[in-house]
């Protein structure tokens, strides 16, 4: 794993969790729709299947995988700000951190600092370079050269 895919890591669960955020969100409209028409009408249901059941089963899955998501996430997060907190420059690990843990975009941090986006690409480059990470009985584990 390259020091960026590393870093990334957060970027990548942080889209996963979106994506169950709006699944959730969708199955709890369903959940809310077919429960008014159930409530409405009095209809012999056949015995094999149970949709409302079924469709709680699978949010009640989705956001227990959602939650664990988010406490990887928060763990993930965790690891990275203490690689990027033994970085020895102080604008370098800004750039990181913004980037890596806050998950800004590049112009925001750019604006953020006064810095042109140019400027912040350049900083993040160099950045990267001063991590080395090292791989030991945990598949990630980082420590900063120089």
């Amino acid at each position: 794993m390259t020091t960026k895919e590393y870093l990334s890591q957060s970027f990548n669960l942080h889209r996963l969790i979106r994506a169950k955020e709006s699944r959730i969100q969708d199955l709890q409209d369903m959940k809310e729709r077919t429960g008014r028409l159930i409530t409405g009408t009095r209809v012999q249901q056949s015995p094999k299947r149970d949709s409302m059941g079924d469709l709680i089963a699978t949010l009640v899955d989705l956001i227990a995988e959602y939650e664990a998501d988010c406490l990887k996430l928060l763990a993930v997060q965790e690891e990275i700000s203490t690689v990027i907190k033994t970085v020895n420059r102080e604008d370098y690990r800004l750039i990181l951190f913004e980037r890596y843990v806050n998950l800004k975009q590049w112009e925001d941090i750019a604006a953020d600092n006064d810095y042109s986006e140019k400027h912040v690409y350049k900083l993040h480059s160099a950045a990267i370079k001063t991590i080395n990470l090292i791989p030991n009985d945990t598949p990630n584990c980082g420590k900063v050269s120089a």
